[in-house]
């Protein structure tokens, strides 16, 4: 991989995401081991059947966070700093109302609630003691998520990680102490402390000095309406997910009998595991994608989706050998012996499922992409059909046999691609990118040492030679980017830099975007003919916009 501004950005937020994602799937698969090594595997079987109600609080949290941080990446895009620590605000505000009304729904209507399920006493009674155990979890999940959200906007992802590691050593601690001691209720309580200490964790920031995101006394209906509403789209898998393992509960209890839960278990943390590890590179797309799709920068949202599916493939590779290699240890892990014949009904659902996974991820990126440039309902409806249409149809192959509804399921990523290849059919490809419009931008990654600039104009020149612009303008184009180039190369250290060119109606905008120290260029740039000039910090990456 090329190192480039961009792709310094993606593998800087990637590795944090990559981590944090990772860390907070190995805490639910602990919950469940520890589970399963102390207690049994009807415990075990009990939490999976609870197990959406996190998730349905995960949705709630991302239904609070993920319009508000579009959103929040569309202002930085338009440099709007201002408009940025508004939403931002207006968040914090909604997450914690959010909060302590779910937290209110759970403890009042618990009977209810509880009584959806039509299993054993005995299960019942494991899954009574997990759902107390996570009553109170609701508030500190949503601050949680919303402040990993907006920092990873920001590019302060390295504090999402320290929280993110915190949180896996208090939870981890907890689960084996409050399971040993008091069981399946312990486990609840430590997700829930460990929730709250990993939010306590993000507040710090918020105070130093150089910190640019500001609380300030914001609401706005129609601004949360418009965030809620982006939220849904962008949060539906998030839902679908939270469905799609009751769904298959309900299907292997009518068709197998509930002793085949458990193999509903080992693919579900499977399952679990590879979305935790799409979310972390999803996270990565959405502030870079939705920025440079709010500045027109064609080229940065091409090489982000490139660096961002890639990811994907290469990621979904590794866990597909990971499970062939590991699948004997799975079920053991949640309390299946050996001697059982669901042991081994578990190691083939494993290694029939896990190759077809590698069209899921694809699949998922792309309904995500859509979302975030504006095509909201193509994305939708991918998603929808991806985690919900496409698995259900495909589970009905259970009729054969339970190893056949697993491969039932795989087959429908596949369609799930095809279909989205057809719906874009007419859209300009996979990534709505025209052609003709690509080719009217410019962008060129180098790196700031006084050598790279002759490299540099020549592209531009070769550029400008077929632009529909009088000789006079890119004259003065030319001269503004070696000038600003040059006063890069002048600052110490050597960074990334980025030169883009995008035209608009009765406008042309030079962005320079580079990942150094940050120095304002337009302090020493001096008087420039411009409409527009603006310098912005984040921590990944810093921005200078000039129009002309």
């Amino acid at each position: 991989m090329a190192k480039t501004v961009i792709s310094e950005r993606f593998r800087a937020v990637f590795v944090a995401s990559l981590a944090s994602m990772t860390i907070s799937y190995v805490l639910m698969l602990t919950d469940n081991i520890v589970a399963g090594q102390f207690i049994g595997d009807a415990a075990v079987a009990a939490m999976t059947l609870v197990a959406p109600i996190m998730t349905l609080i995960f949705f709630l949290s991302y239904m609070v966070a993920d319009g508000l941080a579009m959103m929040f990446s569309y202002a930085k895009g338009h440099n709007d700093q201002v408009k940025a620590n508004q939403l931002f605000s207006m968040g914090v505000t909604v997450s914690i109302v959010t909060g302590a009304a779910v937290t209110i729904i759970l403890v009042a209507f618990q009977t209810q609630i509880l009584s959806l399920w039509k299993i054993s006493p005995e299960l019942m009674n494991y899954a009574v003691e997990y759902y107390h155990g996570l009553m109170f979890v609701a508030l500190p999940c949503i601050l949680n998520i919303f402040f990993y959200t907006i920092y990873v906007a920001e590019g302060e992802e390295n504090i999402c990680v320290r929280a993110s590691i915190a949180m896996f050593v208090v939870n981890m601690v907890l689960d084996i102490a409050l399971g040993y001691k008091i069981g399946v209720i312990g486990i609840g309580i430590a997700t829930t402390i460990g929730n709250l200490v990993s939010f306590l964790f993000h507040v710090p920031y918020l105070f130093k000095k150089d910190c640019p995101l500001k609380f300030v006394r914001y609401w706005n209906v129609d601004e949360l309406k418009q965030g809620i509403f982006y939220s849904w789209y962008h949060s539906m898998d998030t839902l679908c997910l939270a469905l799609l393992p009751i769904i298959f509960s309900e299907y292997v209890i009518f068709k197998f009998g509930e002793n085949h839960l458990i193999v509903v278990t080992v693919i579900n943390n499977m399952l679990t595991l590879l979305i935790a590890i799409y979310t972390g590179i999803v996270d990565c797309l959405q502030p870079m994608v939705c920025q440079y799709h709010a500045e027109g920068a064609l080229h940065s949202v091409y090489k982000t989706m490139r660096l961002g599916i890639n990811s994907t493939l290469a990621v979904t590779l590794g866990m597909i050998l990971f499970s062939f290699i590991f699948a004997e240890f799975l079920p053991g892990l949640f309390g299946v012996e050996q001697t059982e014949t669901l042991y081994a009904e578990s190691v083939r659902a494993v290694r029939i499922f896990m190759p077809f996974t590698i069209f899921l991820g694809v699949v998922l990126m792309l309904g995500n992409y859509y979302i975030y440039v504006e095509q909201l309902n193509l994305g939708a409806a991918v998603k929808f059909l991806l985690l919900l249409v496409m698995p259900s149809a495909g589970m009905s192959a259970g009729h054969f046999g339970l190893q056949f509804m697993w491969v039932g399921v795989g087959i429908s990523f596949f369609v799930a691609l095809i279909v989205t290849r057809i719906l874009t059919r007419k859209k300009c490809g996979l990534l709505l990118i025209g052609a003709k419009k690509f080719k009217q931008q410019f962008s060129y990654d180098t790196f700031t040492a006084p050598g790279q600039l002759p490299a540099l104009m020549k592209a531009l020149k070769k550029f400008l030679a077929s632009f529909p612009i009088d000789d006079g303008r890119k004259i003065f184009l030319s001269s503004t980017v070696a000038k600003v180039f040059n006063l890069y190369a002048a600052r110490a250290g050597i960074c990334r830099l980025e030169v883009s060119l995008i035209p608009r109606d009765d406008s042309l905008t030079l962005i320079f975007r580079d990942n150094g120290k940050p120095v304002n260029p337009l302090e020493q740039l001096g008087t420039l003919n411009a409409r527009e000039k603006n310098y912005m910090v984040s921590g990944d990456e810093n921005k200078l916009v000039v129009v002309i």
